[in-house]
């Protein structure tokens, strides 16, 4: 009776056991970035790049994002030196010159900023969708994993199953 109910229990334990699953990373927006989690864990973006990096395809796809973010970092700031360039042309208290002058003085500098807006934007938006889809490739990955695996043993006792975690 007693050798059944090892039995019933260790097939229980392993049915169990061959369920648990990795624990996938998520990435929530907020108002001074993106907040990554690991399950419950918050993680910090260091962390996430140190996980992406042992995979190859995913550390691509979080490289592409850093790139664009500079890139878009770069419009961006062209885009406020631009409204800035084009608001100072339009306040300059220069008597020869009259309204006409000094919008004609700001149109070029403003359309440098809404370029620079438009790029950024392009940009910061093409940033994200490579983050998500590095999640989504690492998170991919781990759908048939889990975070141990069952194996044969021998030793002197005899033979056996052994959990490596």
């Amino acid at each position: 009776m007693k050798l059944i109910k090892f039995y019933l229990f260790s097939i229980l334990v392993i049915l169990v056991c061959s369920n648990v699953k990795s624990q996938e990373i998520t990435m929530f927006p907020t108002m001074w970035g993106m907040e990554y989690y690991q399950d419950d864990k918050e993680i910090t973006k260091a962390e996430v790049k140190s996980i992406f990096s042992k995979n190859e395809e995913v550390y691509a796809h979080w490289k592409k994002a850093n790139t664009k973010d500079v890139v878009a970092g770069i419009a961006l700031v062209g885009e406020f030196v631009g409204v800035f360039w084009a608001t100072s042309e339009l306040l300059n208290d220069d008597p020869s010159l009259s309204k006409r002058d000094k919008a004609i003085n700001a149109v070029g500098p403003m359309a440098g900023g809404i370029v620079g807006a438009v790029v950024g934007l392009i940009y910061m938006n093409s940033a994200s969708k490579s983050r998500r889809r590095a999640i989504l490739t690492y998170n991919k990955q781990l759908d048939d994993q889990t975070t141990f695996r069952i194996e044969p043993i021998t030793n002197g006792a005899g033979f056996g199953l052994a959990l490596k975690w």
